[in-house]
Order: C-alpha cells, then structure tokens, then sequence
C-alpha cells in the first residue's frame, strides 16, 4: 500500500469512528468542557438511561463519546416556582442517587469529579468526568448546612437562582421584584461556597444579584449557561458590562445553544410557524395520544416546525458562533467557553442539535480563522482554569 492510501484509509477510519460522514477532520478534536445538561431530569422524569437512551436527548454516553465530551456538568434542577425548602431538597438528593446509579451501571465510562485533579485521572481512564450542580437556591431550602451537605455528596458548583427571586437572591426574569439583589444570607452563601470550593453562577440571576456576587466573591464565578445581549436582548443574557466585569473577575460564560437567546426574532417566527402548520401538528399529537408532555411528540413537533421555519428566522450553528465571537471581542478569548443547556431546551440551532455535534463549533472557529490555542481554550481549557482556582486552589 503507497503512502497516500495509507493516509486515505486512516482518514476514513477517522471519520467512522468520530460519527462524521462524508468529510475527513482536519484537526485532532478538542476536548470538551459543557458547563451544563440537563439529562437529569430527563432521568428522573423520563427514566432516561445515558447509557442507552431515546433518540430525543441530546447528552447521553454515545453522544459524549462522538463529540469528544471530556467534562460534563450535570444540573440538579428543582422548579422553585412549585417546589421549596425540604420538598426541593428532597427532589435534589432524588437526582443525585440517579446519577450515581447510573455511574455504577457505567463504569467504564463516567464517573463523578469533585476536584480538576480527579477529573484528569478520570479521563486519563477513558471516562468523562460528571460534575454536579445545583440549578437554582432552592434545594438548600435557605440553610447553610444543607449547603455543606450537597457539597459533601459532590455537588462543586450552584447557580445561584433560577427564573423566580428566592428569600436571598433575585432572579433576572423575576415579575415581582427583578431589582432584587443578595440580602446578607445571600452574601454569606457566596462566601461559604468560596470557603468550601463551590463555584458560584451567574447565570439566571438579577443584575443587582450579578454585582453583588462579583463584589462579594473571592474566587471567579461563571455564568453556566448565558449568551450575549448585545446580540439578543433576553434578560437572560450579560451586557457588554457584565462580560467585561466577568473577564476581571477571572470567570467565564458558557454560550447556550437556546434559540431564543441567542436571536430576538426566532421566537416570533417559531410562533408564526407553529400557527402556520397547527393542522398538522394537533395530527401529530393524535398520533401520540394527545399527551403535550410526550419527550417523543415534543422532538417531532419540533422538528416539524424546523422544517417549515421560514430562512429568515432560523438559528444556526452560525448564530451560535457569533456569540463565542462577540464574548471574544468583549472580555477576552480566555473567558469564554461552552454551556449548551442540552436537555433542558426545547429546540436548538441548526447544527448543534446534540452533544455529537460539539466538534462543529471548533470547526467553526477554525473557519472564521481562530488559533487552535483559542479554540481548545473556549472548548475546554477556560472553564478547567476557573475549576482549578474555584475549587482545586482551595481545598
């Protein structure tokens, strides 16, 4: 066999075994660092099983394997608005038994990180690194030493809330009081999670609560799962003031692959659509027994109305970029990185559908023309340092 075929045939190896069809890679793939899935609720409220899951999830074992996911955090969501104090504790503690069965049921390929020191080790082993995360206050159910539980069963990082204000910190999409900010125990909470090596996030949380964190922590936050408001105006997102107050924090965000963050047209044109199509959507649901909450007729739906969407309206893997580029141009490469919210959205951008997909976007990057150290930096590297520093450096 000459050289040339050779290089040939292991290109297409390559591609087999990476799930990509039809081109070779180009470049080694970079590791991935998604600082936030839900596929725990998908376990919980689904029976999910990562190992082997329904083809409607986007993170599973497979999906994380063909896209090179070398650390995952997981979210440990509780609906605030219904469930409180011990209840939301109890939903918690529900999620996090899950995760561990199915870390038993898998493992020779996931095992939870505590610390960057042990998710290296785990990845050395071939495994991904799982992190646990708490999605909103409300599981701690106002108490500081339910705080120091969930740390203790590996939980390393809380969004501070999610869409309502709880007793100690205000939300960003809060109807009530959106002005709300951290009252004193919400400035302890901060600083006991700096103390016990638990990152603080950002994302979901008020303005005045996004200040009061940044004044009060001593180690970078993150906003786990946020894109730009300069290019969507949703509450959601950081101004250009709250990502260069990130960038000298030493933080990072992770960009969301939400649609609707990330473009201020894409909802009213999904409505329209939806409108446009309802016959065959009410068939749809028919054919899945009326039931709205069916995770299959919800996938099929939404594909359905993907495929009618009109061009002007549509979110791309394109769009997506162009967040990662205008964090770049405002705080900085190395503050930037991946939170796709995989499992918790409703739709995504054509393009990024899965976690699979996740070698897309640093070919992206590499198109818009990106050095390999910025792109494995926003892919992985720039939300290990604030890891390391958050949790690592204080334990």
């Amino acid at each position: 066999m000459s050289l040339t075929s050779l290089r040939n045939a292991l290109a297409l190896v390559l591609i087999l075994f990476s799930g990509y069809s039809g081109r070779a890679m180009a470049n080694e793939p970079v590791p991935v660092f998604d600082m936030h899935s839900d596929i725990l609720l998908r376990m919980i409220d689904n029976e999910v099983d990562i190992g082997s899951p329904p083809e409607w999830t986007q993170v599973s074992i497979p999906t994380m394997r063909v896209g090179h996911v070398r650390n995952q955090v997981l979210s440990v969501w509780v609906n605030s608005y219904g469930v409180t104090g011990m209840d939301a504790a109890r939903r918690a503690l529900q999620m996090i038994d899950l995760f561990e069965e199915q870390a038993e049921k898998y493992p020779d390929d996931i095992a939870l990180a505590r610390s960057v020191v042990e998710a290296e080790a785990i990845n050395e082993s071939g495994r991904v690194a799982m992190w646990l995360w708490l999605e909103g206050g409300a599981p701690i159910a106002d108490d500081m030493a339910m705080l120091r539980t969930f740390h203790r069963l590996g939980v390393r990082g809380m969004t501070l809330t999610w869409m309502n204000n709880l007793l100690w910190a205000g939300a960003s999409t809060d109807k009530e009081d959106p002005e709300m900010g951290l009252t004193e125990l919400g400035e302890d909470i901060v600083r006991e999670m700096n103390r016990l090596g638990m990152i603080v996030d950002i994302s979901h949380v008020s303005e005045a609560t996004f200040n009061d964190a940044l004044r009060i922590s001593t180690k970078p936050v993150v906003a786990s799962h946020s894109s730009c408001r300069a290019l969507c105006s949703h509450p959601r997102n950081l101004s250009d003031d709250q990502l260069r107050a990130l960038a000298k924090n030493g933080g990072v965000i992770g960009i969301n692959a939400l649609p609707s963050y990330l473009s201020d047209d894409w909802d009213t044109g999904w409505d329209e659509t939806e409108e446009k199509i309802s016959e065959q959507i009410a068939d749809l649901l028919e054919n899945h027994g009326g039931d709205k909450s069916n995770p299959l007729y919800r996938e099929q739906r939404r594909k359905l109305i993907q495929a009618n969407l009109p061009e002007e309206y549509r979110v791309t893997l394109d769009t997506y970029l162009d967040h990662i580029e205008h964090a770049i141009d405002v705080a900085g490469w190395r503050h930037v990185g991946l939170g796709s919210d995989f499992d918790g959205i409703w739709a995504f951008p054509v393009g990024l559908e899965k976690a699979s997909e996740w070698q897309s976007v640093a070919e992206g990057l590499r198109r818009r023309g990106h050095s390999e150290e910025v792109i494995r930096g926003i892919m992985h590297d720039n939300v290990r340092r604030v890891f390391k520093t958050a949790i690592d450096d204080v334990q």
